[in-house]
């Protein structure tokens, strides 16, 4: 029961905001009552912080690719890039964690901060990839790191805003190849 009222939470909170939902309505899509919402969450502000926490613990925010061979380097951050689009544009859980936290004002607890940890692994992704000679020493990799999640985060935004995420993925690619060679990456096709 948790699990349903949590799917039915989400898909609220993406299309209506915190605002704009109510146990009630989180009740009804869940088919169930709102005493059995509240069993489970005491406010709707508990619902929501379990829904940003489990969006940005899990794949792809917390680099967990997938089951097949391990990528490193450039490969990984490309690849979690794309991972995160693809979450942004097709996982309600996601899309309702990011609107959740855009409006954490309206929320009275304290939501986790987004992308922090996703910052650290480019960053750390950024390291293997100086080792293995795929982009130039001497960068800063913490900033570099930084700006790659604040430029993915306005390219979706916008995308949001302008087509409902529908040309995310094009934006995300067009985004990857002006920012690898600003990197410095070298052969940066490689990984396009």
């Amino acid at each position: 029961m948790r699990d349903r009222i949590l799917a039915a939470a989400a898909i609220d909170f993406a299309d209506r905001g915190y605002a704009g939902t109510s146990i009630g309505l989180i009740a009804e899509r869940a088919a169930t009552g709102k005493g059995q919402v509240q069993y489970h969450f005491s406010a709707k502000s508990d619902i929501a912080l379990e829904l940003v926490r489990s969006s940005f613990s899990r794949a792809p925010f917390a680099n967990v690719i997938d089951d097949g061979p391990t990528v490193r380097g450039m490969e990984a951050i490309v690849a979690s890039i794309r991972g995160v689009a693809g979450a942004f544009r097709d996982d309600v859980s996601v899309r309702a964690a990011v609107r959740l936290v855009r409006e954490y004002h309206l929320i009275p607890v304290a939501l986790p901060t987004p992308y922090l940890g996703w910052v650290a692994r480019i960053g750390m992704l950024l390291r293997e990839a100086e080792a293995a000679g795929e982009i130039p020493t001497g960068l800063d990799h913490d900033l570099e790191a930084w700006h790659l999640v604040a430029y993915f985060s306005g390219v979706q935004e916008v995308s949001n805003r302008l087509t409902d995420r529908d040309d995310l993925p094009e934006r995300i690619e067009e985004m990857l190849a002006r920012a690898l060679p600003a990197l410095g990456v070298v052969h940066p096709e490689r990984f396009l």
